[in-house]
C-alpha cells in the first residue's frame, strides 16, 4: 500500500485524516479551533467562558481535538493548569493551519 499522505510540518507527528476531519466537523469544536488559531494557549475554563458553555462539555470537546492532534495539550501540575493551543509549526502564516494532509485558510472562511 502506498502512503501518499504529505509529510506533516517539521517536528510534528503525522495525523490520521479521518480523526482530524471528525474533530473539525463539529459546530462546537470548529469555533474552538478558530479561537486558538492565533497561537494563544487557553485552559478549559477560559475556552468555556469565551463561548458561554459549561466546563465539562467544553472539556470533552477539547479532549477530542487533542486526541486527534488538532490542538496540543500542555499538562500542568493538575488538570486545572492544563492549556490547549495550536503549535506554531501548524500555523505557517496568520490565519493558516497546516495539518500535513490539508491546509486550512481561515482568512477565506
Amino acid at each position: 500500500m502506498n502512503d501518499s499522505t504529505p509529510n506533516p510540518p517539521v517536528g510534528l507527528p503525522k495525523l490520521d485524516p479521518v480523526a482530524v476531519h471528525f474533530a473539525l466537523g463539529s459546530d462546537v469544536r470548529w469555533p474552538i479551533v478558530k479561537l486558538l488559531a492565533d497561537g494563544r494557549a487557553l485552559n478549559t475554563s477560559e475556552v468555556a467562558a469565551a463561548f458561554g458553555r459549561d466546563l465539562d462539555g467544553i472539556g470533552k470537546q477539547l479532549h477530542v481535538l487533542a486526541a486527534a492532534g488538532v490542538v496540543a495539550l500542555q499538562r500542568g501540575k493538575d488538570q486545572r493548569q492544563a492549556v490547549y493551543s495550536i503549535p506554531a509549526a501548524r500555523r505557517p502564516a496568520p490565519g493558516v493551519l497546516d495539518y500535513g494532509f490539508c491546509v486550512i485558510d481561515l482568512n477565506k472562511a
